[in-house]
């Protein structure tokens, strides 16, 4: 979900020192949902144990979205319910009702697990989902347009964000933004518009 496609308003925000955007996996990994009222909020790494359990990466810090009884789609689209779930390390294990056993759990390897939109809580202040960003059009403080965000590379201390033209056939033009306090200083999600002050050297 892009957020032209978002149907949640969500107030001007800008980022308070030390605060960046939600990790997600990178965009590179080519994300779809299953319908566009959907939204990515894990993906599968593995089976774990032998009654089809799975570990997952989430897309966020927040666990409580993955309590027994929420409903998810996996697989295309299968709607799936979560039977149990706990930490194990930096994933989370979940329980679905309709993966039974290690064959079915190891088939879901590298999908994404979804949920409504609207089912999505809000991010705290000066946090944003990655789906609210790619495609935002980015811009510098004196208004220079120096392209979109064409996807998000996670780092172990920051997101990355690489800005280029979506209609160029390859990485040429491209810039990658860190997405630190001190450069990238307004998120307006409502607008799609990114406001960073861009050091040298960067581009």
């Amino acid at each position: 979900m892009s957020p032209q496609q978002s149907n949640r308003r969500r107030r001007r925000q800008t980022f308070e020192p030390g605060q960046v955007p939600r990790k997600r996996p990178p965009a590179s990994e080519k994300i779809q949902t299953s319908t566009p009222t959907r939204v990515g909020v894990a993906s599968v790494r593995r089976s774990w144990g032998v009654d089809g359990s799975i570990a997952v990466s989430q897309f966020s810090e927040d666990e409580d979205r993955f309590s027994p009884g929420v409903t998810v789609y996996i697989n295309g689209g299968r709607e799936a319910r979560i039977l149990d779930s706990h930490r194990a390390g930096s994933a989370i294990v979940l329980q679905l009702d309709i993966v039974r056993n290690t064959r079915d759990a190891n088939a879901l390897r590298g999908t994404v697990i979804e949920m409504e939109g609207d089912d999505i809580p809000e991010a705290p202040d000066g946090t944003y989902y990655h789906y609210e960003i790619v495609g935002a059009k980015v811009r510098t403080t004196e208004g220079e347009e120096l392209g979109e965000v064409l996807e998000i590379i996670v780092t172990g201390a920051n997101d990355v964000y690489v800005v280029g033209d979506p209609k160029a056939t390859d990485a040429k033009g491209q810039i990658l933004i860190p997405a630190i306090a001190d450069v990238v200083l307004e998120v307006d999600v409502n607008n799609g518009i990114v406001t960073v002050n861009l050091p040298e050297g960067l581009r």
